[in-house]
């Protein structure tokens, strides 16, 4: 008389999902198209450091700005759903991009760095659309 457990069917698709995958899970978004999009966006944050002749650290900052789009989206993917609106998704891209922007503005000795006021505005911007096309182009819809 004893019951056999069936194993709930995943939202994406009809094979029966494994009890230790969370609904936040790999099958459920691309990991690749994450973070390319991720490694693109961190870039692009980070490329306005080539234009400056004083800094002797060019490429170090676009490798760093480049680990910090691809992290911030990769944590972004993995707390969306697959029912996520466009609007959570941006608030959740743009809440990773404020933390980690502020560790790297504290670094940076904080209000003491004059420069460093601009990597905030521009981590929580990258990190909105990070979230925005992760929603759009990684994430399985139902």
């Amino acid at each position: 008389m004893s019951k056999i457990y069936e194993m709930p069917l995943d939202v994406c698709d009809a094979r029966p999902r494994q009890w230790w995958l969370s609904p936040f899970s790999l099958n459920r978004m691309n990991f690749l198209v994450v973070v390319v999009i991720g490694a693109v966006l961190g870039a692009l944050d980070g490329v306005g450091i080539l234009f400056e002749p004083r800094e002797p650290y060019k490429w170090q900052i676009l490798s760093a700005a480049t680990l910090k789009g691809v992290l911030v989206a990769l944590l972004t993917g993995f707390s969306l759903a697959a029912t996520t609106r466009w609007w959570s998704a941006m608030l959740t891209g743009a809440l990773y991009g404020f933390t980690f922007s502020l560790v790297i503005y504290l670094a940076k000795g904080g209000p003491k760095s004059g420069d460093a006021a601009y990597v905030i505005p521009s981590g929580i911007i990258t990190g909105g659309l990070i979230g925005l096309f992760i929603v759009m182009w990684a994430i399985k819809t139902i």
